[in-house]
């Protein structure tokens, strides 16, 4: 992933797949499957109940059940087109072995080079400039520009702007639909595009740190504002990928606002599947960070045990 590459998994046998495999894969095409683990696996991969997987055993040939950030938020069904492309029938044999003497050979080798191959000269070869002459070019050339009536340079923004600037960037990417669902890589990378668009330097800010400030930014959070500090401060071991639904639930919490619903934290989690999210929760529970209330009317409130604050309840 880290060299821009990605892989094609085909298999008949979806209950057969290492999920090691499985989970490294962004879009999902399902076609028509028959065994009773098949369908249960991929009702978990699509986020799907387990009657509402009977339809795959109805699909016809060409159709599949499609969800990912190339074909879909939510699964819906896709239908492959006719092949395009075909074999060309063509036979592949062995060729014969040279049927050349040995004196032919080595007359062949030996043989003077002719009249054609004599008028044209090699080509030379075009050497890079020396490293001092390509100085003085660049100096010459900022010299000539910064001497043209009108220019002026903008200044380089300073520190406290740069952050506020940074702080805005990250802003615009969370507020960006589908932004949760690309790689860290791409998304990194677009980022330092638009940083580099504003003249910002980027020292020390990695893609562990960008993963993080990203992960503020999705749960809405301004990491300049005071009020902020302490919840910030006590997430500071939390790992990345589960880092931005945390904040949710404790932005709400800390604001008294109503619990976040299960697709609202699918969105910061960067999935489609709720069983996936049903799974964290319980993860986050299990380890401490917080604490699930759900009332007789089916209404759901979480408790922040380190902030002593809870949601509002809502349906989740």
């Amino acid at each position: 992933r880290k060299r821009g590459l990605a892989g094609v998994i085909a298999t008949q046998r979806l209950a057969k797949l290492a999920k090691n495999v499985a989970a490294e894969a962004s879009n999902f095409l399902m076609g028509r499957t028959f065994l009773d683990i098949d369908m249960a696996r991929a009702a978990d991969l699509l986020g799907m109940e387990r009657r509402q997987a009977e339809q795959i055993r109805d699909l016809e040939r060409g159709r599949f059940l499609g969800l990912g950030p190339a074909v879909s938020r939510r699964p819906i069904a896709v239908r492959i087109g006719a092949v395009r492309t075909g074999s060309r029938a063509v036979s592949h044999a062995l060729a014969p072995l040279p049927s050349a003497s040995a004196e032919e050979l080595q007359a062949l080798l030996h043989a003077a080079p002719s009249a054609d191959e004599l008028a044209a000269p090699p080509p030379q070869p075009v050497r890079a400039p020396e490293p001092e002459l390509l100085a003085e070019r660049i100096s010459a050339f900022d010299t000539a520009e910064a001497e043209t009536p009108g220019f002026q340079a903008p200044p380089a923004p300073d520190a406290a702007e740069s952050e506020r600037e940074i702080a805005a960037i990250l802003a615009e990417m969370a507020a960006e639909p589908d932004c949760t669902f690309q790689q860290p890589a791409a998304l990194y990378q677009d980022f330092s595009v638009r940083c580099r668009m504003r003249r910002l330097r980027l020292d020390g800010f990695d893609v562990t740190r960008f993963r993080r400030a990203f992960a503020v930014a999705v749960a809405g959070i301004d990491p300049a504002d005071p009020a902020w500090g302490d919840l910030l401060g006590l997430v500071r071991d939390l790992p990345e990928d589960v880092l931005a639904p945390f904040l949710l639930l404790a932005r709400a919490a800390q604001e008294g606002a109503p619990c976040p619903d299960d697709e609202d934290l699918a969105r910061a989690y960067g999935t489609t599947s709720m069983g996936r999210i049903r799974r964290l929760l319980d993860h986050f529970e299990k380890s401490g960070l917080i604490v699930i209330r759900t009332d007789y009317s089916g209404r759901r409130s979480i408790g922040i045990p380190l902030l002593g604050t809870t949601t509002e309840p809502m349906l989740a």
